[in-house]
């Protein structure tokens, strides 16, 4: 007695190699995507410089703190808006330039990266006479008074 075996033809081999490359090219295609979309797409908008004061506007306020000087502020744009700005103010005044914010902001010492002193001010509960709907203030050093603050000003 002999039992034929029957495998498979050579199509039916060839059809599921073909299936399986397929498969192999959309999962490559897929893990090409993923590592496109997680790139910092900030590095693909242009840093322009800008006036300080527009930081300030862009949070509602009327300007700068009282004493700030050594202002540099630039302006970044790409599918949101971003001000950030470098500058030396007097602590005092940027404590009562804070307190004149939304929700009266104040400085706090812990929570910081790289910073002495910071707070991030949630501006989205504000309305129509704010344009930002966060900033950051990073106290980055303070001598005889006089703080060196990171301002960032941005849409989210």
């Amino acid at each position: 007695m002999s039992s034929s075996r029957r495998g498979l033809p050579w199509w039916a081999w060839a059809l599921m190699a073909g299936a399986a490359g397929l498969l192999v090219a959309a999962l490559a295609g897929g893990v090409t995507f993923v590592a496109w979309a997680d790139t910092d797409l900030r590095e693909a908008a242009d840093d322009v410089p800008a006036d300080c004061v527009d930081l300030a506007h862009a949070v509602g306020a009327p300007g700068l703190p009282e004493g700030t000087s050594a202002a540099t502020c630039t302006y970044i744009e790409f599918q949101d808006w971003q001000y950030e700005g470098m500058m030396t103010v007097p602590r005092a005044e940027l404590d009562a330039w804070l307190a004149e914010l939304p929700g009266s902001p104040a400085l706090a010492g812990s929570g910081c990266t790289d910073a002495i002193a910071c707070v991030q001010v949630d501006l989205t509960q504000a309305g129509d006479e704010v344009d930002a709907r966060y900033l950051d203030v990073a106290v980055r050093s303070e001598k005889d008074g006089i703080a060196e603050v990171l301002m960032s000003a941005f849409t989210t």
